[in-house]
């Protein structure tokens, strides 16, 4: 378990064989926060910041998802947003709970600066606006909300949600929408999209605009689903993204 990464840490018990640890942190703007933290048995090296989608419980970080990972020798961090897991604070939706992020990023890079970070749905936003505030290995956003405004009109069950967030609609808070918005952000990092052509929860435009705009900076996945893949395609999807990541820190060093 990397102390230095949290204020002070649960060890609990194995999974799988892995050692596995429950964190809190406090950020820069002052609120305690909890990640799980995975440790391989075989290290490659690298970290993997995994950014879990949802809101409150759904869509919470689940240890059998962040074994595969793990299993691939990556140094796995997950946090799960302020006001969760007994943390304080209340979730933003990419606004100031951005800051839970950027503020474990920063304190991971004090003692290793090969990170990659992996988003799932909500989580893929804050993968790419992690990548457009602190330079990372890799970013892969799957499944990833790019335009909260978009979200907004496909998710009527989100609006209110949303409305409490932001303080209006895309039209009356503009501007809460756009900063929460990866399209409209710049990064350097390799990135890759995987989204499903039959996703009805976050449309595949969301990935094809990005794709568009970053050209030969982005690789996108178009795979035959919808927002969840079955099991073993999941797996197998996960296992080349996990190739696709290692691949680009091999190109960075030659």
């Amino acid at each position: 378990m990397n102390k230095k990464w949290f204020d002070r840490i649960d060890v609990l018990p194995p999974y799988a064989g892995y050692h596995v640890a429950r964190g809190w942190y406090e950020t820069k703007d002052g609120e305690e926060v909890v990640a799980y933290e995975i440790v391989p048995k075989r290290p490659n090296g690298h970290v993997l910041m995994y950014l879990r989608g949802g809101t409150s419980r759904i869509g919470d970080v689940r240890l059998p998802r962040l074994m595969q990972f793990a299993a691939r020798g990556f140094h796995v961090v997950a946090p799960v947003y302020r006001g969760n897991h007994g943390g304080t604070g209340k979730e933003d939706f990419g606004g100031d709970d951005l800051e839970d992020v950027l503020s474990l990023y920063d304190r991971i890079c004090e003692t290793n600066t090969d990170i990659h970070a992996l988003g799932f749905s909500r989580g893929g936003m804050m993968a790419l606006s992690l990548a457009a505030e602190r330079p990372l290995k890799s970013v892969v956003s799957w499944a990833g909300v790019t335009n909260l405004e978009w979200t907004y009109e496909e998710q009527k069950s989100m609006r209110k949600m949303l409305r409490r967030m932001t303080g209006g609609d895309p039209e009356t808070a503009a501007d809460a929408y756009k900063d929460r918005s990866p399209l409209f952000k710049e990064w350097e990092a390799p990135t890759l999209l995987i989204h499903g052509t039959d996703d009805e929860q976050v449309r595949l435009r969301h990935a094809t605009a990005v794709a568009e705009k970053l050209g030969d900076q982005a690789k996108i996945w178009v795979v035959p689903f919808g927002h969840q893949l079955p099991f073993w395609d999941k797996w197998e999807t996960t296992e080349q993204a996990m190739n696709w990541m290692l691949r680009q820190t091999n190109e960075s060093t030659d």
